[in-house]
């Protein structure tokens, strides 16, 4: 699912996100409905995003092997623009997500919520293009991706087959933009920011100087 997001730049230089309407009250309907499947149809949901965007990570390079001095970087690090993110920047953000939301659905099962999750961070500029990971390679990227997505998926298989069948759901933090989710509702949502990037990742390398290696 390609949401094809667009971004305007406001007065102060701030990109601000929009979709139209129908789409983000789709996704909104999405993770909803969703949150109330069967547990394996929820499983199944949460882990195919992961899939999907590691499979766009598969034969990227960390470094260029062309030997052009004009052109050292590698695939990962290639930006389309000075401003724009490279993969390697796209893989520190999905990594940054999903190890906040890990920790964020972890408390909110508990009733409470973690630190630093007060009603700053639920202010557009504290959430949208969030990255608090940096990475040096791909590789290092995609091994923290993969252990931080464990963590939401863990999270999935414990509530949705009854092993936190008192898990509260009654909490909720909101998004930005689509409103106020609830824990397992925001491990749903992942499934939304995985195929949000995953295109992102595909117009990077389609983009004109992507590194041929």
């Amino acid at each position: 699912m390609n949401l094809d997001l667009t971004y305007t730049t406001d007065a102060d230089g701030t990109n601000v996100m929009s979709l139209p309407d129908e789409t983000r009250a789709w996704v909104i309907a999405f993770v909803r409905e969703n949150a109330q499947k069967p547990p394996a149809e929820m499983e199944a949901i949460v882990q195919q995003g992961q899939r999907d965007l590691l499979a766009a990570l598969d034969g990227v390079s960390d470094k260029s092997k062309a030997g052009d001095p004009e052109r050292s970087e590698g695939q990962a690090s290639f930006k389309p623009a000075v401003d724009e993110w490279s993969i390697l920047d796209v893989v520190a953000h999905e990594v940054s997500v999903k190890r906040s939301i890990g920790a964020l659905i972890a408390a909110m099962r508990d009733g409470a919520l973690p630190p630093g999750f007060g009603p700053h961070f639920e202010e557009a500029k504290a959430q949208d293009g969030f990255i608090a990971a940096r990475f040096d390679t791909l590789a290092e990227a995609r091994e923290a991706a993969q252990a931080a997505h464990e963590g939401i998926a863990a999270f999935v298989r414990r509530f949705v087959r009854g092993m936190d069948a008192s898990a509260n759901r009654e909490l909720t933090f909101r998004h930005y933009y689509f409103g106020a989710f609830n824990a397992i509702e925001w491990a749903i949502f992942l499934r939304i920011h995985d195929d949000t990037h995953t295109p992102q990742i595909a117009k990077i390398k389609a983009a004109p100087g992507y590194p041929a290696t």
